[in-house]
């Protein structure tokens, strides 16, 4: 043991914290993958009343023309459940997403679409979503959606099925992505989103609240009981504000695996792929404040245990020193932990390139720390070209276009 930890207080902290790291991955996958194939389905599902089904309308904002736009939006109208809407909505009459839109709506009676204008104190995407509530009609349940998964026929029945329960507050999906091309980047992306929904899974089931605002449903009595579209004009997110109001009127969240839906639209480059994640933990910043600065310290120790392994390596080649004594055995024991971690994955969801997703793994790993650690300087999030500055308290205090910048 004594060779493992090193020689000095510095490589046996690192020690500790391989750890420690590696132990809380390795939980937070394994209880994912029994919540996912077990727990969910023959434990919880059955005590939902299968006869529930609250009137819903689904919001879906779309934003120029995603991948498989067409078949995504159609999906919505192919669902096996009696009384729903679909309110889709636009930035502005001059989107590209919106004739396509009119050409998939033209014939359908539960089917509308909203124009919103240019949100002025909000994110633009939560000031979509308001907008679209105007024209709902009266529904028990409000569901929200992206424009770039496409549900399958039970998505919906099954999202709002926990709801049955009345300590039951807010039910979320997921998404998997299949990285198909096994491009850097789209493994990259892959891995941070797999990474995600295993931290969401154990904090819904832990008393914590993880939504991802591409399936999430609320009954619209605890909609707006909890002044949900008052947070939401000032806020830079719409789940991760939800997740904060939910939390704070001490309501349930329940994580859907029927309602992880499928997708192969993935980031293409490495550098896309570290903005989207910065940009995740800078709404988990901004509205987990408290739990994020215990995120940093991993992220600093997450960048350290990959690159101690090259310089422990390259120092007890180059120098009459050890590479135990650099600190090589937390390295080495990061290095296999995660390995370990990550070869659990397939039982999670397929995964694409494997044999090259294991050997890239510290990269994609480096990927999450940079992300991380980038967020610490900066209180500005920017999403789809738009930069929001935020202050303490979450709210947005500035809003910069492309076009303004």
């Amino acid at each position: 043991m004594e060779l493992f930890l090193g020689n000095n207080l510095i490589t046996r902290i690192l020690f500790f914290g391989a750890v420690v790291f590696i132990s809380i991955d390795f939980f937070v996958t394994v209880f994912t993958i029994f919540y996912q194939r077990y727990w969910y389905g023959r434990v919880f599902r059955p005590k939902f009343d299968n006869s529930f089904q609250p009137k819903c309308s689904i919001i879906v904002p779309c934003k120029g023309i995603p991948k498989d736009l067409g078949k995504n939006l159609e999906g919505f109208f192919e669902l096996e459940y009696p009384d729903y809407e679909v309110v889709f909505v636009v930035e502005s009459e001059q989107d590209a997403a919106l004739p396509v839109i009119k050409s998939i709506i033209e014939k359908k009676s539960n089917a509308k679409v909203a124009i919103a204008g240019l949100a002025t104190s909000c994110a633009q995407k939560n000031h979509n979503l308001l907008a679209a509530l105007k024209f709902t009609d009266n529904p028990d349940v409000y569901v929200f959606a992206d424009s770039d998964i496409r549900p399958d026929k039970q998505w919906l029945r099954e999202l709002i099925l926990p709801l049955s329960l009345k300590k039951v507050t807010v039910t979320s999906g997921f998404r998997w992505l299949h990285a198909k091309k096994g491009t850097i980047g789209e493994l990259t992306h892959s891995y941070i989103n797999a990474f995600m929904y295993v931290l969401f899974s154990a904090a819904c089931f832990f008393g914590g609240v993880g939504l991802w605002g591409g399936s999430m449903a609320i009954r619209r009595k605890d909609f707006e009981a909890f002044k949900v579209a008052e947070k939401w004009s000032r806020a830079s997110v719409d789940d991760m504000s939800l997740s904060q109001v939910v939390l704070k009127n001490s309501g349930k969240a329940v994580l859907v695996p029927p309602c992880v839906v499928q997708s192969d639209d993935l980031i293409q480059t490495v550098g896309s792929s570290i903005s989207w994640f910065e940009r995740q933990v800078m709404y988990f910043k901004t509205y987990q404040t408290p739990l994020y600065f215990l995120v940093i310290p991993l992220g600093i120790l997450m960048f350290t245990l990959v690159f101690l392994m090259p310089f422990a390596l390259l120092g007890a080649i180059s120098e009459n020193r050890t590479f135990f004594g650099l600190g090589g055995g937390a390295a080495l024991l990061f290095y296999v932990g995660e390995l370990i971690t990550v070869s659990l994955y397939p039982f999670l969801g397929a995964m694409h390139r494997f044999p090259k997703f294991l050997i890239l793994q510290p990269i994609m790993r480096t990927a999450h720390a940079i992300g991380i650690i980038k967020t610490s300087l900066t209180n500005t999030i920017t999403w789809a070209g738009i930069k929001y500055n935020v202050n303490i308290r979450g709210e947005v205090v500035r809003i910069r276009r492309p076009d303004t910048d």
